[in-house]
């Protein structure tokens, strides 16, 4: 791992439990054991490190739905990882900052920031989400071709409503705590499945 990608890491750690404003430039440094001289020779201004840092985070996504994509995988088994997603997100973060500590409403707030702050994060994202919806409307038009599912469904529609369950229950969940989001997730894959499926 380079000296670029630990200062990130350490980087998205602040950030997440700080937020943009709190979070100092000399916070990273002590974070990431780097020097000063050293984290300005990437980064020259903590906008740029912040928006280098949460470019990184989006980036890992990107990574980790390419690799579903990649590997043929049924519109079933993705349907599947998409709902499971729902209570693994929080550990993938921690896995990409390399941490234990994180509450899931910080991540939410770390989103809304820097959605807010910078609309050029804002349109990354709105991109890759666009790419991806696009990589899961092949594969539902692909699965409706070979009599997998009902050919009757509308696959943009069906699309942007299971990215609305994911993300809504994800959202809800910030105030019900109470909520199992790996029990639900696979609740709601059955619902879904059961009713697209031939």
């Amino acid at each position: 791992m380079g000296s670029k990608e630990n200062i990130l890491k350490a980087a998205l750690r602040v950030f997440l439990e700080k937020g943009y404003d709190a979070a100092s430039i000399n916070d990273v440094v002590r974070e990431s054991k780097f020097t000063k001289g050293g984290l300005y020779h990437h980064f020259p201004n903590k906008e740029h490190l912040f928006i280098e840092t949460i470019n990184f985070l989006f980036e890992e996504f990107e990574r980790w739905e390419n690799e579903i994509y990649s590997q043929e995988m049924s519109l079933k088994e993705i349907l599947q990882i998409y709902f499971a997603s729902m209570s693994e997100m929080i550990n993938f973060i921690k896995e990409v900052a390399e941490t234990d500590k994180l509450e899931e409403s910080n991540f939410y707030n770390l989103m809304f920031d820097a959605f807010h702050r910078f609309p050029e994060i804002k349109e990354k994202h709105n991109q890759t989400h666009k790419k991806n919806e696009e990589a899961f409307i092949r594969v539902l038009i692909d699965a409706q071709k070979k009599k997998i599912i009902q050919d009757d469904i509308d696959p943009r529609t069906f699309a942007f409503m299971v990215n609305a369950l994911v993300e809504g229950t994800m959202s809800y969940h910030l105030i019900n705590e109470k909520i199992d989001l790996k029990e639900m997730g696979e609740k709601l894959f059955q619902n879904v499945w059961n009713s697209i499926k031939i």
